[in-house]
């Protein structure tokens, strides 16, 4: 018989496999775009770290609501619905809402159809998706689940992809970043919600396992709600940055501005409109009337394709130093711009 200190051990490292499972599934849905529609690889991470994150919160709170951690039967009735397990929190297990974030939370994840839509589809993907083509094959009795049509079919919904078609260009950097910074937003918010509870939902706590546990969560309790969607969850980025910084040159303002193509400094304080670099000002540069570049802190980012294919250069989205969901589009018409003029 496991001792209570044993339970809270193993469910300490369920919650940390949760927060793993979440991040590696908001990265790997940041990776979809034209080349990549393998949707069942986020589809099984969120699913998985949700379940596990929920019920592990439902667990924590049980405990401390009838002094001991719920049983096998207890366990099996929460069953494997993110739709019903999100309703038993809802219902039963959060608190907290005299404050007025807290209420907000709770009206959020009880309301919002677009949040509602993600789950229902991560909740019949864990039920019925995982095994879709084997299904079909083996003449399943029950009505085959898609995961991956329903969940393109709930992005035409979010960010409507008509402006798109056409431009294969504006589809990759510009609709798939969109709509999945969108979605994204809306399950962070939830993590978020959820996360808020270990700390501020107003239950006694009195063997503190809650608190304890709170650090796990603690980068998405502390997202503020500008912050949501625009995080960068991707290894590739990352995988990038460790690849190419060896063979990055970065140059000074005065280098760039003094290198004899037409440049035009911008500032996020000036532009009008997105501004959708992480950082604070760029330099925009022209280079034989064609290849567009954008020099972020020194580095120079391609922004078109001419001058990713022929300069060898990332896209700054790629690289991380711009906000997946906001377009870079309107300084690559600045680039243009610049066409004849002198640096």
């Amino acid at each position: 018989m496991s001792t209570d200190l044993e339970r809270f051990g193993c469910l300490l490292t369920e919650l940390e496999t949760s927060h793993k499972l979440i991040v590696a599934g908001f990265g790997t849905l940041q990776e979809i775009d034209m080349a990549n529609d393998f949707y069942h690889l986020p589809h099984q991470l969120l699913a998985s770290g949700l379940e596990r994150l929920m019920k592990c919160y439902i667990s924590l709170a049980y405990e401390d609501a009838n002094g001991s951690f719920p049983d096998m039967n207890y366990m099996r009735t929460l069953g494997h619905d993110l739709t019903n397990l999100l309703a038993k929190i809802t219902d039963e297990f959060y608190g907290g809402k005299s404050r007025r974030l807290v209420q907000a939370e709770y009206d959020f994840i009880t309301t919002d159809h677009e949040l509602a839509g993600c789950v229902r589809i991560l909740s019949l993907f864990g039920k019925f998706g995982r095994y879709y083509n084997l299904d079909i094959v083996a003449g399943s009795p029950h009505s085959p689940i898609d995961p991956s049509s329903e969940w393109e079919a709930l992005e035409s919904t979010i960010v409507d992809p008509t402006p798109y078609i056409g431009d294969m260009e504006a589809m990759h950097n510009d609709y798939y970043p969109r709509v999945h910074s969108r979605i994204i937003a809306k399950l962070e918010r939830l993590v978020r919600a959820i996360a808020l509870q270990f700390t501020i939902g107003d239950h006694p706590d009195s063997e503190g396992r809650l608190s304890q546990t709170s650090v796990v969560y603690s980068d998405f309790r502390n997202l503020r709600d500008e912050q949501l969607g625009t995080r960068d969850y991707r290894r590739s980025v990352h995988i990038l940055e460790q690849r190419e910084k060896a063979k990055w040159t970065k140059r000074t303002d005065e280098e760039i501005k003094s290198s004899g193509w037409p440049t035009k400094e911008i500032s996020k304080d000036d532009f009008e409109g997105e501004w959708p670099f992480r950082a604070d000002k760029i330099v925009v540069e022209l280079r034989d009337n064609l290849f567009c570049i954008a020099n972020i802190e020194g580095y120079a980012f391609a922004l078109n394709g001419s001058a990713k294919s022929h300069l060898k250069m990332p896209f700054p989205h790629e690289a991380g130093v711009a906000i997946l969901g906001k377009s870079v589009g309107p300084f690559t018409d600045i680039a243009f711009k610049l066409k004849d003029t002198e640096s």
